[in-house]
């Protein structure tokens, strides 16, 4: 008697252990399944943006950004750039150098801070007038914004120069980061 007791206890241990072990093996085969599932999905996720004062939806992912929101953002770095008083250009070059790519940082830093001090010294003031949309390449992240220039030296009005930009961005984790912005000379 004692000998089936002691082989039904046994069994029953068994059993226990089979389901257990059925139900480790599926747990395990389950965070293989949702890790591969979360690697594939990683980097794929849009947010969209709708700001108040534009009509096209904006999105951004970690390998793309829609053209709207290049030729808004271009829009946006070319007038913070170049709309410069003496008194606004350290407030100006702060908030620009945010964007920077830190491969860049230090080169245009240096850039800024020599361009105010030569606001303050001659008391210049730039502006910098959007005259059409961005030409966006979204491929290669490059904006090419055309303007006119106008320089205010003391109390004389200069003539408005006609001025192309080209921004060359770098994508980081969903950010734009400036990596270039300079004048195209040969420009129609």
């Amino acid at each position: 008697m004692k000998h089936i007791l002691q082989k039904s206890r046994i069994q029953y241990l068994v059993d226990n252990r089979n389901g257990y072990l059925v139900l480790a093996s599926g747990s395990i085969v389950l965070n293989i399944l949702l890790s591969m599932i979360i690697y594939y999905v990683m980097g794929y996720e849009k947010v969209i943006l709708v700001p108040p004062n534009i009509t096209d939806t904006l999105w951004v992912s970690q390998k793309n950004v829609s053209p709207a929101y290049l030729s808004s953002m271009s829009l946006f770095f070319s007038e913070l750039r170049f709309n410069l008083t003496p008194a606004n250009a350290t407030s100006q070059r702060q908030i620009f150098l945010d964007y920077v790519d830190p491969s860049q940082y230090e080169k245009l830093k240096a850039e800024l801070i020599e361009e105010e001090a030569h606001l303050k010294k001659d008391h210049i003031t730039i502006s910098f007038y959007a005259t059409g949309m961005p030409l966006v390449d979204v491929t290669h992240l490059i904006a090419k914004v055309p303007g006119d220039l106008q320089y205010v030296v003391g109390d004389s009005l200069q003539p408005a120069q006609h001025v192309l930009y080209q921004i060359t961005y770098r994508l980081s984790g969903g950010k734009l980061m400036i990596r270039s912005i300079e004048e195209v000379k040969d420009h129609v």
